[in-house]
This record gives C-alpha cells, structure tokens and sequence, in this order.
C-alpha cells in the first residue's frame, strides 16, 4: 500500500468516526458497524457495535475515556464508586515480519515467526488504552521491517485484507533515525543508527489523517556496525527479475538482487530461480564474480536461498521450503513443502468435521470402527458401552440385542439384551450430523422427539414424564431400576420389552395407547391398570406382574395373539367395555387369571359366554357392576366380599 492509499484509507476512517460506524468485513460480507451503545470497565467508557449480540469486541477506538462523573454517574452509565472488573477487551496481535542482517536475520516477510510477536503489556498508557512492545536489534544497509496486525488465510499464508502496515509514516519520532527503504514503506535504520531498539505499538489511534494505531521507539542500546569490505548482488539472467542484467550492462544497484549481510561472515538473498537461469554473485566494491568459473544455473524451477561467506568463492544454493501443498494425518491437518513433504509447523490444526464428513483440507471422517453400520442399520457393534457415541450414519435405532448383547437370549434379538452390558452405559451422546436421533431429558429420542428408542439407565429420576411421544421402542426403559411413575398422554404404541424388569414401576398413564406389544410390562410392580383406547393386546404384556385389576376400555377388538395374563394369581378383576367380544385364536388366551372376574357391558353378557374361545370362560363373566359399587368392591375377591 502507498502513502496516497494510506491517505485515502485513512480519511475513511476518519469519516466513518465522525459518523460513529465503522467498515469491516464480516463473514467475507461488508458489514457497517454502528457505534451506538456504551461498555465501560472500571476507569474507562467505549462505544461499541451492539448487533452482534453478546459480542462487544466491535468497539470504536475514538471513543475511549476516562470516566467523567456528574452528580454521581458518567455519560456511558457508570456510577461513582461502583466495583467493575477491569477487563482488558483488546484480544490483538501484532508481529514483525522482514529481512536482515540483525536480530532480522531470523525473521521471514512470509512467515510469523514467535520471536517476532510482540508482547502485550500488563500496563496501559495514561489514556488506558493498550501497549504491545517488543524490542530487537537493527542494523544499516540490508535491515528492513514492518510491524503488522495479521492472520493468515485457510492455505497457512499471510493475509494483508484485515491487516494494518505499520510504515516509516507512523513512527512519530522524526530525528532521522528510520529511513524508507522503498518498498511501500518498508522501514530501515539510518546509516550510523545501529543499535538495538524498543517498538511500542500504541492502540490509541494516531491523529488524522493516519487515523490509525501508531508506532514509537526508543534506543535501548548502540551496537557497532558490522565490518565488511563487500557490497554482495545476484547478477545475471532471471526470469523472475524482469532487469536483472550482467554488470556490464546496466546499473546493478537499481536492476539487480541486493543481497543481506547476516553480521558476522555470510550474504544471502532469497530468490526464485527458473530452469534457464543464469547467474553469481557479485561484489560491487571490487567487482568480483564468485563463482569465478562457470555461471550458475539450476535444474529446478524453485524458491532458493543464495548465500556466499567471506573470503571463500564457493557461493550455496540451496532450495527454500514453499508451503503450498496440503497435507494431513487422522487427526490434524497443515501446508507442506511438495519439494521434500517438510510441514510448516505454524498452520497445524484438527480437523474439522462441524459441516461435514469432509475437512476443509479433504480429509474424509473415518467411520466408527466401533460400529459396524450397512445401509443405516447397525449390523455389530463391538465397542466399549461406558461411553456410547451414535455415529452420523445410523439411521435405524438397533435391537437392543445387537446393540448390548443377547447372551443366551438369541431368540429375542428384536428386544432384549445382557443387563450386564447396559448396566456400564455412563453417558450416552449423539454425533452432531446424525440427522435421525436426539439425546434429551435422559433419553433418545427421534430427531422430531416423537419416537423415545432409549431411556438413559444411568438416570436415577423416579418419576417421568414425555408429552410429544407417540411410540415407546422395543426395551426403551428394560431394567430400569428408579422409575416408579411413567405419563404418556400422547403415547399410542408401547413396544415390546418396554418396561420389561422395571421393578419399581408402580403407576403408568397411557390414556391414547392402543397397542400393547408382547412382555412390554413384564415384571413391572403394577397392580391396578387402566388403558381407555387400547385395540389390540399382544403375547402377555403383564407377566410376572402382582397385578390385581386392569380395565380396558371400548375400543379393544384384538387378543388373538398368545396369552395375555400369564403368571398372575393375583388378578382378581379384569373389565372390557367392549360390547363385541374381542378376537381372540385359542382357548388358553386367558390362561392364568384362575382367580379373576371378567366384567363385561350387561347386554353382552351372553354374547361373550357364547363367542368362540370366550366360551370356555363363561364360568367367569359377569356383567360391569353399576356406578354404585366401587372400584374396590370389583376387585376385591368373592370370599372377601361376602365377609
């Protein structure tokens, strides 16, 4: 950038704060900030950009000040004697890139390099805004540098866009210490100025037109300048020097690579070097080729290091890393040199897979090994259950017999599975791009929360409830040992081993289910049921259960699949206000409610003591009793009613 396009840049920023707003690029968009609210730590006020929601790092510069308290309180909102924490807001970084002879002669114009950042001060000036410093040691001739506000670009290479040069216009000391080397302000150190010196980087803006941070030094110490009789240039044909001539035909000094004194024996100049090139090493001082045979030529087109020490004709050439290859292992990626595969160290990262299977430096995810996964469906899994991590390619929640191990129970694939293996489970996630499963309020639950697959067995709750679901999977609450009370009112199907072995569940509420798959109660605690709306009844919701009552309501027309009240000498009552006998395929439906009645509507009393199967218990139905006698009456035995 020139002075004219520093001047230019500079009055912008000098309207754009007399505006109150401020231009920067957001997200690779133009955005216009608006200066309009107040922030303020326990000495100072700011103004700062208030649309980027709890973010108020956007701030304005200009507008820092002291605290000025009228009656008590300051323009920005502060109150005298309130306790503020004192939070330093600036999160900048500043660094000095250039080439040299010095200290410079380990920095790099296209590289960060650490000892070149400088160092945030714990002290603040007396206007309370921000110091960065960092002081090294300059000398005349080859020495030049700028200080920059940088970041570097998604490939590891420096990005000017939002950087800020700091050129020999914004050092305000003006004894003629720091010359302009030429280069769009490159700064260099006056010719007897050698020495080691102190930058400052003030982030309090400069006046205008450089309405900017500036940069003041101070001398920390003289230092002798370097001895040397030689004045080194690469001369010759290259390409990539449009006038580099041979000294005999033009001015070396203005065509020619003028190459930099290191300080104790060797010149150097980095260059690109094409196949074709022609070129040495010359001393304008006593006109002196090195080589002084052949010319050099290279057999590769590259960046080069050309170096020539003292006292010797041998000149080195030998190439320079160039990052521009992209490289990466299963974890971290980074911009490699294509010519010996040597990674910059500076643009390591993970990788980042919050989008997409794929990094941004082409490294596809790996899947789980732990999972075994075809077409969405889990066909094996053989990882550690203390942490269980659903992949972003399941699609179908899996039996809990393949998921957790069915040990001797292979038959029950669909459902159960070794308690052993699911008492580990500690926690339970799901992978970000998984599109089909959610974890939430200690479950797993289909993405639009209307499907509950899993509830968490390390969940010690004792009462639960889910308004949104619909359907409960297979084995969804299997061994769960705290739930005690369970409420659905949406839930219209409960799969098979639902609640099996939840031995504390007492109290369900499932007022819009209609079916009841096989065992989904199985050894459950539950004594007295209710299900209005259930249609169908699969093989033997309750077994095992101390169940002492159970109503059905209208709707029921189907127990033809297997028994349905196995192992249970404890039930006493059972109600069906169907007034259709519902079907059912043999006669040992009911087989195991020895010691219950069968309530059913009093005009179809006969109906049921006639329909096929119900037949064989007739002994056992009678009609609902009236409103008049209680619920307790029903289902209470004939031997107890009679006392």
């Amino acid at each position: 950038m020139n002075k004219k396009s520093w001047l230019i840049a500079g009055l912008s920023l000098v309207m754009a704060a007399t505006l109150g707003v401020g231009i920067s690029a957001c997200g690779g968009e133009t955005h216009t900030h608006n200066y309009d609210a107040w922030d303020y730590n326990a000495t100072q006020h700011w103004k700062y950009c208030d649309e980027h929601g709890s973010d108020k790092s956007n701030i304005d510069e200009t507008t820092k000040a002291n605290h000025e308290f009228k009656d008590g309180k300051c323009v920005c909102g502060a109150t005298e004697g309130q306790e503020i924490p004192d939070a330093d807001l600036d999160t900048r970084e500043f660094w000095v890139t250039g080439t040299g002879a010095g200290d410079l002669a380990n920095a790099s114009w296209t590289e960060l390099k650490p000892n070149f950042k400088l160092k945030k001060e714990p002290h603040k000036d007396a206007d309370g805004f921000t110091l960065y410093t960092i002081q090294f040691k300059i000398y005349a001739g080859g020495d030049k540098f700028k200080i920059r506000q940088d970041e570097k670009d998604t490939n590891g290479a420096l990005t000017w866009t939002k950087g800020t040069f700091f050129g020999l216009t914004e050092i305000k000391n003006n004894d003629g210490t720091f010359i302009d080397m030429g280069n769009e302000g490159d700064i260099g150190v006056a010719k007897g100025k050698d020495g080691i010196y102190k930058f400052t980087v003030h982030t309090k803006p400069a006046p205008a037109p450089w309405a900017d941070n500036y940069v003041s030094w101070e001398l920390i110490e003289s230092v002798a300048a370097p001895t040397t009789t030689e004045d080194m240039y690469i001369v010759g044909t290259i390409k990539t020097q449009k006038n580099s001539q041979w000294p005999d035909f033009t001015d070396v000094k203005k065509n020619c690579i003028h190459m930099t004194f290191d300080g104790t024996d060797t010149w150097y100049a980095d260059v690109e070097l094409t196949i074709g090139d022609q070129f040495k090493v010359y001393n304008i001082l006593n006109k002196q080729y090195y080589p002084n045979v052949a010319n050099l030529t290279t057999g590769e087109t590259w960046l080069y290091r050309v170096s020539w020490k003292v006292g010797q004709d041998d000149v080195k050439v030998e190439h320079l890393h160039k990052y521009t290859m992209q490289g990466y292992d299963g974890e971290n990626h980074w911009m490699k040199c294509p010519k010996d595969d040597v990674r910059d160290e500076s643009t390591v990262e993970a990788h980042d897979f919050t989008t997409s299977d794929t990094c941004k430096c082409g490294f596809q995810k790996e899947a789980d090994p732990d999972w075994k996964i075809e077409g969405g469906e889990l066909v094996e899994y053989t990882g550690d259950y203390v942490n269980l991590k659903i992949p972003a390619d399941l699609e179908v929640f899996p039996a809990y017999g393949k998921l957790f191990g069915m040990g001797a129970n292979n038959k029950y694939e669909d459902a159960k599975c070794d308690a052993a293996n699911l008492a580990k489970v500690q926690s339970v996630t799901v992978d970000p791009k998984n599109e089909h499963f959610k974890v939430e309020n200690n479950a797993v639950l289909s993405k639009d929360g209307t499907v509950l697959y899993m509830y968490l067995p390390y969940s010690t709750e004792t009462e639960v409830t889910f308004e949104n679901v619909t359907e409960i999977g297979n084995s969804a609450f299997i061994f769960n040992k705290t739930v005690e009370t369970v409420n659905f009112p949406n839930a219209i199907m409960i799969g098979k081993y639902a609640f099996n072995d939840a031995s504390k569940l007492q109290t369900i509420s499932f007022p819009k289910a209609e079916t009841l798959s096989a065992y989904c109660f199985s050894g459950a605690t539950i004594t007295n049921v209710e299900f209005e709306s259930v249609k169908t009844i699969k093989s033997d919701p309750f077994y095992n259960c101390p169940l002492v009552s159970v109503v059905f309501g209208e709707k029921l027309a189907d127990v033809s699949e297997g028994n349905i009240f196995s192992m249970i000498d404890t039930l006493t009552s059972i109600t069906i206000k169907a007034t259709t006998p519902p079907a059912a395929s043999s006669w040992g439906f009911m087989f195991g409610c020895k010691n219950a009645k069968i309530y059913v509507p009093a005009e179809s009393v006969e109906t049921y003591k006639t329909a096929q199967y119900w037949s064989n218990l007739a002994d056992k139905i009678e009609a609902i009793p009236t409103e008049a006698a209680s619920a307790q009456e029903v289902a209470l035995p004939a031997s107890k009613k009679e006392d």
